[in-house]
């Protein structure tokens, strides 16, 4: 179980830092005109659907079982990943 709570832990630092960097592109795209930002609406959906994905893969790691920690986590690591690729391409 510590196994779990230390993948736990991390993924709560990384959603922090992840949620700054969003609140930055918020800002900046709230001083965009409308047009800019329909440009890039299919992208923001993108990024919503990842951080769905994500926070459905940290659920399924809170809830796993000892035996399915470690593949639950490297589900959980690759949607974190294509969330975070998706952030920083915006």
């Amino acid at each position: 179980m510590e196994l779990k709570e230390a993948y736990l832990d991390r993924v709560v630092g990384e959603v922090e830092d992840l949620a700054a960097q969003v609140m930055a592109l918020k800002g900046r795209f709230a001083k965009q005109k409308v047009s800019v930002k329909l440009e890039h609406y299919w992208e923001l959906e993108y990024v919503r659907n990842r951080f769905s994905e994500f926070k459905r893969r940290v659920e399924l790691l809170e809830d796993a079982e000892t035996d399915q920690i470690e593949a639950t986590h490297i589900a959980a690591e690759v949607a974190w990943k294509d969330l975070s690729k998706a952030v920083e391409n915006l």
